[in-house]
């Protein structure tokens, strides 16, 4: 049996390494576009140093020879459902030898992530940067780097989820290292930060926190154009910056859009066993999976992308041996999200219920990034 598992993010990687564990004898093939795995998490950290990308990035090819798979560095370019196949581009061979080929799959699990999205705004993906990939972090840095200290500069983040937010902190302590002088603004359309987290208390206390640091906190401020060095906003107000940092949002990866299959608001719909709807052997998992159960759906992190790889591995074996699929029952969902959210200057709230705990939570936070970047060493 092959099973083949596109994308290498937490959900394929977790896929991979519970079948192996589960089934000495599968065939697994891993396939990315990227040759190294990337603790997402710590993105925002790449930019002021405290970790670099070997810190957190660690060879797809190796971990898959660790564990006895076959690792693929290809683009995906479709999917042929009815012959079962994945039509690719090999991305370590030539362009003389470009060519599709196609992988053929009993099993097929789909972990393909996102991408940054931009809504479409004028000048917003042409003239800002992002940390929603290794390459778009380290280029963000680069960037900031070659920044002329000598003015005072002005950098905006747009978005203040969970990422803007860490971005904004990261920041503080970029340009206390560097002695530069920088307005840091932390721009959100909604009326609060962090406004995925259905209590205000946490936002309340990042906010703070972030103030303090000198952070600026713009709220309820929309973006309408992005112009060479000035951003202008819907109630009229403009800006002028020296970089932008869009935190604003994902979208499904654009693969999807050529798939025939169910989905709802461009995720891939999945049943109750982490299959897509209406299809026996192929599964989807992590950002790429729309899963929703009596009403609560699925979060976009870290934490649900293991838990799903995990559940759907093994419905992957309960249906070769013809056993009984496990039910997936999402724990960090969209309605009750929990976190660990790094604020800068070495210090971190983790959140879940309603309670804030804030006292070692980022040692605890490096600690769970250690352990995991272990499995690629």
């Amino acid at each position: 049996m092959k099973v083949v598992v596109l994308g290498c993010g937490f959900g394929g990687v977790e896929v991979a390494r519970t079948l192996r564990k589960q089934a000495k004898e599968l065939e697994i093939i891993m396939i990315d576009r990227r040759t190294r795995f990337g603790y997402l998490p710590s993105y925002p950290e790449l930019l002021s140093g405290k970790v670099t990308p070997e810190d957190i990035s660690g060879g797809l090819n190796k971990f898959a020879t660790k564990i006895g798979a076959e690792f693929i560095h290809a683009e995906v370019v479709n999917i042929d459902f009815r012959n079962k196949e994945v039509k690719i581009k090999d991305k370590s061979k030539s362009k003389a030898e470009d060519k599709v080929r196609a992988i053929p799959y009993d099993f097929l699990v789909l972990s393909l992530g996102t991408e940054q999205t931009f809504f479409g705004i004028p000048g917003a993906e042409k003239r800002s940067y992002s940390v929603n990939t290794m390459g778009a972090a380290r280029g963000t840095k680069n960037a900031l780097d070659k920044l002329d200290y000598s003015k005072e500069l002005s950098i905006l983040v747009i978005g203040a989820g969970l990422t803007g937010v860490e971005v904004a902190g990261e920041l503080v302590d970029y340009f206390a290292a560097t002695g530069a002088i920088a307005s840091i603004y932390l721009v959100e359309m909604m009326p609060r930060i962090l406004p995925a987290f259905p209590h205000e208390s946490v936002a309340n206390y990042v906010a703070k926190f972030l103030s303090a640091r000198g952070v600026k906190i713009m709220t309820e401020t929309a973006v309408q154009e992005v112009i060479a060095h000035e951003i202008l906003f819907e109630d009229g107000r403009k800006l002028t910056y020296d970089i932008i940092i869009w935190t604003a949002g994902v979208k499904p990866n654009s693969l999807l859009e050529k798939l025939d299959v169910p989905k709802l608001k461009g995720w891939l719909k999945v049943d109750p066993y982490l299959r897509v709807e209406g299809m026996d052997d192929v599964f989807a998992v992590g950002d790429t999976a729309y899963f929703e159960r009596a009403g609560v759906r699925s979060g976009q992190n870290v934490e649900e992308a293991e838990k799903q790889g995990k559940v759907a591995a093994a419905n992957v074996q309960s249906t070769i041996k013809g056993r009984k699929l496990w039910e997936y029952k999402p724990k960090n969902t969209m309605q009750n999200p929990r976190a660990f959210i790094s604020l800068g200057d070495d210090k971190a709230v983790a959140y879940s219920s309603k309670i804030t705990f804030k006292v070692f939570a980022y040692r605890i936070k490096k600690f769970v990034e250690r352990r995991y970047m272990k499995r690629f060493r």
